[in-house]
């Protein structure tokens, strides 16, 4: 495809999408193909930051927000799914038809992918697969829906949850528990009808209200099947006395009726599946807040590390000089050690009765022309025998002084080379080209910088600021 069409199709899918869904998708894009996601060479803010010169550790913002649905069995998520979405998608019915996990995500092409495929699609929660039995209970149904703010959301079913002997095959509450930390909002149905006060329901609400709080919320689903207000009412206290205990914030919790549009009820009966959009509206317009938030605080990183990382280099050019100044302070007096060293074997070699005969009896004679070769040589003979056969021994006559003398000039040889060894160790610099791609990153940061503010002027637009 070439990049005029490819420049007009982006566009053509731009002009579908809702603001938020553009800023989110934006942002996707400047953490995985940088400013000209469709031209060559274009650079990413994770491969920037993956550079050993750099090593941030910066994480990919989600494009969509996820909201995980929870509740008892029967309660009406698969068909509250189906009904936001405006597709029937998820099975739906009295008998438990869900017990597994679904994500239901927007796509060009309907598709269902199966347990590997979900992983793989979702890499971030890849390590749900720790939980025996699960792999071939994870779901993905692809839906080409457009209806509300679906674009923009991932809505995962969750099994329901029932008491008794029901057996499921992995531990369902520990499995929600684990996938609150990847979800963004959680919605919790109670049906009216038998299962509101299902123990293990509450149980994992009391769970889930340990470190996730605050996305939370709580409904009262399929209110159009208990017809009498004061029915409703004894069903709503009963509910709100067994969650008293176990969530937070109690003094502040809601608990809403809701149920699937009709046209034949008798008596109009309070419906806030509005406020169930809203609140996923809600949890969008956050999302799109904390990904640009997250967005400028790696760009400060990069920045501030690039900043050090030029500092780091001037200190270690610094530090390279004084320990070279000191590296060759120390080789220059191992080469003197060296040097007494060899002076010192020389003369013990000269000292070996057959060597100091050899040298006057043939080296003298023929360096009578080179008289200051001739002395040097001399100087490292032993002293001739005087008329009674003695000559002056060497050391101050001590025995085997040169031999010690040696060994302790080898071992300040050895000391001197570990030292120079520790203290000649030079740091790592940068090369020009490096400190090249250095500048060039931090120019490119500060354009993304100028596009996150953009993006944030979008934002406040459809927020009708002015």
């Amino acid at each position: 495809m070439s990049n005029k069409k490819r420049q007009t199709k982006n566009e053509g899918d731009a002009l579908g999408m809702s603001s938020n869904e553009r800023i989110l998708k934006r942002i996707h894009e400047l953490y995985e193909k940088g400013l000209n996601p469709d031209g060559e060479g274009s650079v990413g803010l994770l491969q920037i930051a993956a550079d050993p010169l750099l090593a941030v550790q910066c994480w990919k913002p989600r494009k969509k927000v996820s909201v995980m649905i929870i509740g008892n069995h029967s309660a009406g998520k698969s068909s509250f799914i189906n009904w936001y979405i405006g597709e029937s998608v998820q099975t739906t019915g009295v008998a438990i038809e869900t017990r597994g996990f679904t994500y239901v995500t927007s796509g060009r092409k309907r598709e269902t992918l199966k347990g590997d495929a979900t992983f793989a699609f979702y890499d971030h929660i890849d390590g749900l697969q720790k939980f025996k039995g699960i792999s071939d209970n994870v779901f993905t149904e692809i839906s080409t829906s457009k209806e509300k703010n679906f674009s923009c959301v991932d809505l995962l079913d969750s099994p329901g949850m029932v008491d008794g002997e029901m057996e499921y095959p992995f531990d369902v509450t520990e499995s929600i528990v684990w996938l609150a930390d990847h979800v963004d909002l959680i919605l919790c149905f109670f049906d009216p009808i038998g299962q509101a006060l299902c123990k293990r329901t509450m149980d994992t609400v009391a769970r889930l209200n340990e470190n996730h709080s605050e996305k939370l919320a709580y409904y009262m689903s399929k209110a159009d099947q208990v017809e009498k207000e004061s029915d409703r009412q004894r069903v709503l206290i009963q509910i709100t006395q067994n969650l008293g205990g176990r969530i937070k914030n109690s003094h502040a919790f809601k608990l809403p009726t809701i149920y699937l549009p009709r046209d034949d009820l008798a008596v109009p009966i309070p419906n806030a599946l509005e406020e169930v959009c809203e609140d996923i509206d809600k949890a969008i317009r956050l999302t799109v807040q904390n990904n640009l938030t997250t967005m400028k605080d790696d760009c400060m990183r990069i920045v501030a590390r690039i900043a050090e990382a030029h500092e780091t280099n001037a200190m270690h050019k610094v530090e390279n000089r004084t320990r070279t100044l000191k590296g060759g302070a120390l080789m220059a007096a191992g080469g003197a050690v060296m040097a007494l060293f060899g002076y010192v074997a020389i003369m013990e070699l000269c000292a070996l009765g057959p060597v100091a005969t050899a040298v006057r009896e043939h080296l003298l004679p023929r360096l009578q022309s080179q008289l200051v070769v001739k002395e040097i040589v001399e100087g490292l003979l032993p002293a001739s025998p005087d008329a009674s056969g003695h000559s002056a021994a060497p050391w101050y006559g001590i025995p085997h002084a040169g031999v010690y003398i040696l060994v302790f000039l080898m071992l300040m040889y050895a000391a001197l080379l570990y030292v120079r060894g520790v203290v000649w160790r030079l740091w790592p610099i940068m090369t020009k080209k490096e400190i090249k791609r250095l500048a060039g990153y931090g120019v490119y940061v500060q354009e993304l910088t100028k596009v996150r503010e953009e993006l944030y002027k979008d934002y406040f637009k459809q927020l009708n600021f002015d």
